[in-house]
């Protein structure tokens, strides 16, 4: 069977070639009745538009690239599939690369994709003060920020990006702690060069503060959202003579080592321990783990970059006028934390 071409839709339709191109390709001049109706023959027949000529006739490849610093994180396969599910629907592939939280690699990734021809990029970066963001802005390539942004607030502003208020992720995980009589806490910290982690350990070290508690009290351990780090962190510290009651980790792949550490040896969560986790990934709430944790929102993070990205890329918003997205986070009370020290809640 031939492949179906415009000429065939024209001539079912009585209408022009060039009529059909424009209404497929989005173009000016076409009636919007006209447009839905070609739209709907063109489905009906089974066309398949060819990606190479458009591209040509466009000057446009219809590819964007997701760069992410840790593929192995389980926050970021839901960032992914946000990403590449409006991608699809809106007329783009994604191609992924992982960093490996390398600026090196960071950079190789940006220049492979610029080399390719892509559109934009959609940049989870490495560190909250990323030196490839002025390659980005060398190579003129639209681009947005996802999950983690740089600090400095007037680099950050004219950056388009959609990023979870960390900090208040950060103060309000402490504050559930903090209610429920834990004072000997122990902070898992992110990789301290992400912002990330620098705003999630600012919110903590603030509610600590309003609560009373000295820093003397607690620690902050920098485990670079690494799985493993976090178990041998963990590990060290329940050998001490004064363990936490808590541990409040930065990402949910952390608590999980923590727990792990628990278990061997012979504690219970949340009966001896407490445990706080960060981002709600899948395994978070799995019966016997059931973790209370902080919704991260990474599906809709990845769909609404995508969606400002593509919209920069169609030119649709004037020069010099960005867009910055702040996802609020939910507190996802599971049984990981229990009923508080001696049963009781603090106001």
């Amino acid at each position: 069977m031939s492949r179906v071409t415009i000429k065939d839709i024209a001539s079912k339709l009585g209408v022009s070639a060039a009529t059909v191109s424009n209404a497929l390709n989005g173009k000016a001049g076409v009636g919007k009745a006209r447009r839905k109706n070609i739209m709907e023959i063109a489905s009906q027949m089974g066309y398949q538009p060819n990606a190479f000529a458009r591209n040509l006739v466009n000057q446009q490849s219809y590819a964007i690239g997701l760069i992410v610093s840790s593929i192995s994180d389980p926050f970021y396969p839901e960032l992914a599939r946000g990403v590449q599910e409006k991608a699809s629907e809106l007329g783009y592939c994604m191609m992924l690369f992982n960093t490996n939280h390398s600026i090196k690699v960071e950079q190789n990734s940006i220049e492979t994709l610029n080399a390719r021809g892509v559109d934009g990029i959609i940049l989870a970066t490495v560190l909250q003060d990323d030196p490839n963001i002025a390659l980005l802005e060398k190579l003129r390539i639209p681009f947005v920020l996802v999950n983690r942004l740089l600090l400095d607030p007037g680099i950050a502003s004219s950056i388009d990006s959609v990023v979870l208020d960390n900090y208040r992720g950060g103060y309000e995980s402490a504050r559930h702690l903090l209610r429920m009589g834990h004072t000997r806490i122990t902070i898992i910290a992110g990789n301290m060069k992400a912002s990330t982690a620098i705003l999630r350990t600012r919110g903590a070290r603030d509610a600590m503060q309003v609560y009373g508690i000295s820093e003397e009290r607690y620690d902050v351990v920098d485990c670079g959202y690494v799985m493993e780090t976090a178990y041998r962190v963990a590990k060290e510290k329940l050998k001490e003579k004064n363990i936490p009651s808590a541990f409040l980790c930065q990402g949910d792949n952390m608590a999980l080592g923590v727990r792990e550490a628990v278990c061997e040896a012979g504690m219970t969560i949340p009966g001896d321990i407490a445990l706080l986790g960060f981002d709600d990934i899948e395994f978070s709430s799995v019966a016997g783990i059931e973790l209370t944790t902080v919704s991260h929102r990474q599906y809709q993070m990845g769909s609404t970059g995508t969606e400002l990205l593509v919209d920069k890329i169609a030119s649709e918003r004037q020069a010099g006028v960005t867009k910055n997205i702040v996802l609020e986070p939910e507190l996802i009370v599971r049984k990981s934390c229990g009923f508080g020290v001696k049963g009781y809640i603090m106001p």
